[in-house]
């Protein structure tokens, strides 16, 4: 049996693919498991400074496997159904709490659990065949994996509304125009992988530092995003690359 989580290291990119081609990407619970343990070593990796999180197969992902997932969702025990949700929800917060930044690379359908994955990225790339969904409600299940609250912060509350009530398929172009998407690109995962190459190049801490920053400033007020923002810097000045920055601005003056 083929691996169902991809590892390729170029530099200080990682690329994590979901490999599970035949069912068009949905995860299991072990799935979901091993993908979250794959995001937190990269982030724990000195060596890594961004990770690039794609599907296989002209799919992004179908969110969750209806064959499993959702048969165990329809459990009469309620304390095996949260505990279920919990651990598939414990992989959205892994990738928006990710010590470097997270990009997805969308070529195909990112449908319900697929569409959170994207939306808890901190960029997404797509090709122009790539088509968003939020198909929950055709199911009769309410929104899940974090859908909730990352959508309207992506497009704001109305068209969340609209886009979940509906469950309309958003394509590329309009990922775009509402904020879902960063960009398309003919090849999403060449594209994406650049990118994190761009990004990679900045030290790490400054850049873990700088999502964690702008992670925890989105829903404050003012006030609370400039100490958050005092304290963040504090901790950035310490880095040795701040420090090798000013010395040498320091040297250049004296000049």
């Amino acid at each position: 049996m083929p691996d169902e989580i991809l590892i390729d290291d170029a530099g200080a990119v990682r690329t994590v693919t979901l490999n599970r081609p035949h069912a068009r990407n949905s995860f299991t619970t072990d799935t979901a498991a091993e993908l979250e343990f794959a995001l937190r070593n990269a982030g724990n990796d000195p060596d890594i400074h961004v990770v690039v999180l794609t599907g296989a197969g002209g799919s992004f992902s179908a969110g969750g496997d209806a064959h499993t997932i959702l048969h165990r969702i329809a459990s009469p025990d309620d304390t095996a159904r949260l505990e279920l949700m919990r651990s598939c929800h414990r992989l959205i917060e892994e990738i928006w709490n990710c010590r470097v930044p997270v990009i997805s690379a969308v070529d195909g359908p990112a449908v319900g659990g697929g569409f959170s994955i994207a939306l808890a990225s901190d960029l997404v790339v797509c090709s122009p065949r790539a088509t968003f969904s939020q198909m929950f409600l055709h199911r009769g299940i309410a929104p899940d994996l974090g859908s909730a609250w990352l959508l309207p912060r992506a497009v704001g509350r109305k068209r969340a509304n609209e886009i979940v009530l509906t469950a309309s398929v958003i394509d590329a172009e309009r990922a775009v125009e509402l904020g879902i998407a960063n960009r398309v690109a003919d090849d999403a995962l060449v594209d994406a992988q650049e990118l994190a190459e761009t990004i990679a190049s900045a030290p790490k801490l400054a850049t873990t530092l700088s999502k964690r920053l702008l992670n925890g400033t989105a829903d404050g007020d003012l006030h609370s995003a400039l100490e958050l923002e005092a304290v963040t810097q504090s901790l950035a000045l310490l880095g040795s690359s701040a420090q090798a920055a000013f010395d040498g601005f320091l040297r250049k003056g004296k000049a």
